[in-house]
């Protein structure tokens, strides 16, 4: 090298480790479409299968100890009166 060469070391930066998610349903484990997709869209896409989906309430996530971001649909109970 050189003598008034300067050596360059490139840093890579670790990346950041997305965790998986996981959506469940009335015990029904439901697969994540998209990872970009929002809680609520992932229940609009899976509403097409299950309309129940339609009027729910995302509770989550919650870490769990195998690696996943796990969010629950509640269905909404209305009351009509």
């Amino acid at each position: 090298m050189p003598e008034n060469a300067v050596e360059v070391k490139e840093t890579v930066k670790p990346a950041t480790e997305e965790r998986k998610r996981r959506f469940v349903f009335n015990g029904m484990v439901l697969p994540d479409p998209d990872p970009k997709m929002t809680p609520q869209k992932v229940a609009e896409f899976h509403s097409l299968l299950h309309a129940e989906l339609t009027n729910v309430t995302v509770k989550g996530p919650v870490k769990t100890a195998d690696g996943f971001d796990e969010y629950t649909f509640k269905t909404q109970v209305g009351h009509f009166g």
